[in-house]
Formats: structure tokens, sequence, C-alpha cells
């Protein structure tokens, strides 16, 4: 029997779903989707096998049958619709019981069109991960070469390369927020007070307009982005002298030597600063280089963060119980964009949409459609916030 071990990276998004909607005028017939998405798993036999709750492993003994492209046929209903809600929603406790795979792919018939869905569990794959795995099907099935991802999970940083003693020092000495019983308290409110505040609050912008805001910054996309969207949460609390930004970053390449190319959860949520309520897009850029080009630090985190959840020490690099809050002080925010989701292609076009992964994020930027606007997506209190008058 195959195993292949889970991380701490894996095992924090164990009750987590990942998964994309594609939307198309036309695409291929199922038996070639079937075909391609086969071949594009072959590297990957993880995801055809099941979960064993006691080794915290995928096990797969290398005879599975292949996942299956099911065929859903929709035509009452629109490519306009929220396309999650015509498949079966993927049932993690089913996964986590082993009791069901770690992927499932859908071709759906519609009205207009036609799409295609892939969801499955986030223990084993993040944002780049997933997406490399859809990109890698629509190539195949265009009949271009595709590279397989690097799987190997001895590159995780050794969770034991520290003691206890060592690792409780160091989180300590640099300041790292302690998960005190109140903490988790209002974390646990928080995650529950959240699923009643009902849908999310959209910003769009053209890219003519976003190009215009690049050249009166004078920085990058993703700095301006964020000293947008964080400025219009601040007009909320005028009286907010000052705020933390939090972005979710891959670590690959930047940390721990970790290779780009590698299969599986290597992206972590990273403090870019703290910043006065009037800095500027130029401040936000200038401080996430620093944090992100400095490979040694990204090391030490990331080699601390393995070790604090192996060892069950009550520490994290901030406080996350005021992440998603009524009165935050905490600016969290997922790019999404260099995902590219909008660009998959399987040789008869791009799509006409693509839906976005439906992730509670503070807030996400997204872009559904090929040249077109970009999203600026406020999550759970975010969103209430955002609609108040």
């Amino acid at each position: 029997m195959n195993t292949w071990k889970l991380s701490t990276f894996d095992l924090f998004s164990l009750g987590m779903v990942i998964k994309g909607a594609w939307i198309y005028r036309e695409l291929p017939e199922a038996s070639v989707l079937q075909t391609s998405l086969d071949s594009v798993l072959q590297p990957y036999p993880q995801l055809l096998g099941q979960y064993d709750a006691k080794r915290k492993s995928m096990v797969w003994s290398g005879q599975e049958t292949p996942i299956e492209l099911v065929e859903l046929d929709c035509s009452a209903h629109s490519a306009k619709e929220d396309i999650y809600t015509l498949v079966p929603e993927f049932n993690t406790e089913r996964f986590k019981s082993g009791r069901s795979r770690a992927l499932e792919a859908y071709r759906i018939t519609l009205a207009d069109g036609v799409a295609v869905v892939l969801q499955g569990a986030h223990a084993l794959m993040d944002g780049y991960t997933f997406y490399r795995i859809v990109s890698d099907w629509g190539k195949m099935t265009s009949g271009m070469p595709v590279e397989a991802m690097i799987v190997d999970q001895n590159l995780i940083p050794d969770a034991n390369a520290l003691t206890r003693e060592q690792a409780l020092a160091q989180v300590q000495e640099l300041g790292w927020s302690r998960i005190a019983f109140k903490s988790l308290f209002r974390m646990m409110f928080n995650v529950v007070t959240m699923k009643f505040i009902k849908g999310t609050y959209t910003i769009e912008l053209s890219q003519d307009e976003i190009a215009r805001m690049c050249a009166e910054s004078g920085v990058g996309v993703n700095a301006t982005l964020c000293r947008y969207a964080v400025g219009k949460l601040l007009d909320k609390f005028p009286a907010k002298e000052k705020f933390t930004l939090i972005e979710t970053a891959d670590l690959r390449g930047r940390a721990c030597e970790m290779p780009v190319g590698f299969f599986g959860n290597f992206s972590q949520a990273v403090v870019i600063g703290e910043f006065g309520r009037d800095a500027s897009a130029a401040d936000i850029q200038k401080a996430a280089s620093a944090i992100l080009n400095d490979s040694g630090a990204l090391s030490r985190n990331v080699q601390l963060s393995v070790c604090s959840s192996g060892y069950g020490l009550p520490y994290f690099m901030f406080d996350a119980s005021d992440m998603n809050s009524r009165n935050p002080e905490l600016f969290y925010v997922n790019n999404q964009l260099k995902l590219k989701a909008c660009e998959v292609s399987f040789g008869t076009g791009l799509p006409v949409r693509a839906q976005q992964a439906m992730l509670p994020d503070m807030i996400k930027f997204w872009q559904s459609e090929p040249g077109g606007p970009v999203q600026i997506i406020y999550g759970g209190y975010a969103a209430k916030i955002m609609r108040r008058k």
C-alpha cells in the first residue's frame, strides 16, 4: 500500500473545499476530456486514493479506477447562474472518513453553453496546485505538452527540526500572538456568526481604470489594488488610524528552498506590515517587496509554523481572531489574479466566465472574463461593513 502523509499545511486545510467552474460556448466531448483528465492526474495517484485518519495520510494500491468525469444535463439552466448549485457539494466528512476520494469532476450541458467543474479536498492542494491541474488538463486536451509538478512531501520542513522548548522560545522572542481562550472564543464566534452573513460585496474595476490607478501610484497592480480595497473599507471607520495588512502568499521559490512546481499546499498568510491610514500604494509595495524577498525570514516563519503546529503550541504570527471581525485591525487579502483562471482553454476557446471558488476571504481579487474587469470581493463581516450607508 502506498502512502502520502499530510503535512501541517495540509492538515490545516483538512475540512476545506477547493473548487472551480469554467463556462464555455463549446467544449470537447466528455470522452476526450476524460482521456486527458486521466493523463494529467497520472503523476498524482494520491488524488485517486483514500484518506486514512489514523495515519493522517492518503493511501492507495495503484489499482484504483480513474476519477470519473460525470456528465450532467442542465439544459434548463443558464450559463449566468451559479454553476456550483448544479453539482453535488463536495462532502469533506466523507473524504475525511475515507469513504470518498479527493477529487470530483463534472461536464455540464447548459441552455447557452457548457461548463466543467472540478472540486476536491483543499488538504491535498492549494490554489497553485489546483489551478495548475486545471490548466494542464486544458493544455493536454489541446494537444500541448505539460510538465508534471514535483511530488515530494519531504520538501516540507521537518516538524521536529526544533525541540518544543526551542520553538516556544523563538515564537515568544518574535512576539507571536498567543492564542488564549479569549482569542479562541472570538475566532469561533466569528466563524459561526459569519455563516449568517449572506452574500458578498463586489467592486469592479476595468482594465483601463486599473492602468490609470497604477500609473498614478507608480507601482504594480497588487499594491495598487490592496491600497484601494483597504481604503474603501477604512472609509467605513473614519476614526481608525492604522491597520495591519496580511496577504496570502505562495511561498514556492521564496522559502525553505521549496521549488516552484511543488505539488501540495505551500501557501501561507504573510504579515506585510502595519500602516497608517494614509499609507500609499508605494508604501505597501515597498513593505511587501522587503518581506517576500527575505527568504531567511520567510523560511524561519515557515519552520516555526510547522513546529508550533506539530507541538500544539498556542501561538501564531498574528491574532487570527481579528481577521474577520466587526471592527478589524487586520485586513486580509487573497490576490487570485496570479492564478489566471480565466485563461484556461481546452482547445475550443477561452471561457466565457471562470467562477471564483467562493472562499471566505475578507478581501479577494478575481478576474472572471479574459480581458475583463477585476473584481474586488469582500466577504463575511467585511461585506456587511461595505454595505453600510
